[in-house]
């Protein structure tokens, strides 16, 4: 792990996650950012923060690879996937006392209460699949 979560609360954290400035520290300010389209640095921050490259990749590496040449936001749709596994990430990180190798390792190892599949692809397939594995964690 490169880079450890520093800030204070959940909401700081996601947003230190996604490399945002610690004036976003709130869920307004934060889905301000998401819906204009976040910075290509918020992938590279993400991918700097993981204990290990991720088995699949959080958003194409397409979408990624052509907003960082066009040095343009990514997409809101691609922003909000970003969102929503960085709100998981910043859950399990805590869930596991900051051990990135534990993240990762329930992130995505395929896990039985979700029929199989991981953690880390249902996060990124849509804001009620990041709550399941939110509450999952939680209880």
């Amino acid at each position: 792990m490169n880079g450890k979560l520093t800030r204070a609360t959940e909401i700081d954290r996601v947003s230190e996650l996604l490399g945002l400035p610690e004036e976003i520290n709130d869920i307004d300010s934060l889905n301000s950012e998401v819906a204009k389209g976040l910075p290509v640095k918020s992938v590279e921050k993400i991918l700097d923060v993981l204990a290990s490259t991720p088995a699949m990749n959080i958003i194409p590496d397409r979408a990624y690879r052509r907003a960082k040449s066009e040095k343009r936001a990514i997409s809101v749709v691609n922003s909000q996937i970003l969102y929503d596994f960085a709100r998981a990430y910043v859950v399990a990180d805590r869930v596991h006392n900051g051990n990135g190798a534990l993240v990762m390792r329930f992130l995505e190892k395929p896990h039985q209460d979700f029929g199989g599949t991981a953690p880390m692809a249902l996060a990124i397939s849509s804001p009620a699949g990041a709550d399941a594995v939110i509450d999952l964690l939680n209880s």
